[in-house]
């Protein structure tokens, strides 16, 4: 049996490739299952193969699903489970493979060499992965520890901010101390009154005033 090697690079990532094996006689679904495990695609999505000119031109499609959008049966793609993988004729063959058309993640592929296949491999086999497709689109986020210490470069200590604030309100100022025992103006008047009136007071030992005639009526 005929193995057919591609090699799988990536439109959007630079030094990603993925080197592949498949069997001639298996179809192009087992070739999109074995490529979504390499590059790392969890959610399921649709996709499809194009085969291209030398110029990367898409000439058809090889499906996932059978969307029904041509009627006539030259346009119509052809469905990945009911194709063949011996569909390719030129032994320098290229595709496109595009997954998600959202998202549009699209690889080249080119069919590299035709070989024997051996007995004791296991195909779709991936020879060869360079780089990480999805952590390169996606990279990973920083652990909140890294971005705490981040913040707490650029943020003030909240410990100094207290400690300056203790500082200022510490300076000596005009206003009274709230725990000093203080006499109001009303006390103080009263303190006052009480000592004049004291003072008008005669000592019992001191002789009376004579009074004074005219102020008799």
């Amino acid at each position: 049996m005929k193995t057919f090697v591609f090699s799988v690079k990536s439109a959007k990532v630079e030094d990603f490739e993925i080197i592949i094996e498949i069997l001639a006689n298996q179809a192009f679904e087992e070739f999109f299952n074995a490529l979504k495990q390499a590059i790392g695609f969890n959610d399921n999505e649709l996709a499809s193969f194009y085969l291209c000119n030398s110029v990367w031109k898409p000439l058809k499609e090889i499906a996932l699903i059978d969307m029904g959008q041509e009627d006539n049966e030259e346009d119509k793609a052809l469905i990945m489970s009911k194709t063949k993988i011996n569909i390719i004729e030129d032994p320098h063959q290229k595709l496109l493979f595009v997954y998600d058309y959202i998202k549009n993640h699209e690889f080249n592929i080119e069919l590299i060499k035709i070989k024997d296949s051996e007995p004791t491999i296991k195909y779709p086999h991936i020879v060869k992965k360079i780089g990480k497709y999805m952590d390169t689109i996606n990279p990973p986020i920083p652990s909140p520890i890294i971005i705490n210490e981040q913040i707490a470069e650029e943020t003030p200590d909240e410990e100094d901010e207290n400690e300056e604030m203790i500082e200022v309100i510490d300076e000596p100022t005009n206003e009274v101390d709230d725990n000093e025992d203080i006499t109001s103006k009303e006390d103080e008047t009263d303190e006052h009154f009480y000592e004049d009136l004291a003072d008008m007071d005669y000592d019992e030992n001191e002789d009376e005033r004579p009074i004074d005639d005219d102020l008799l009526i």
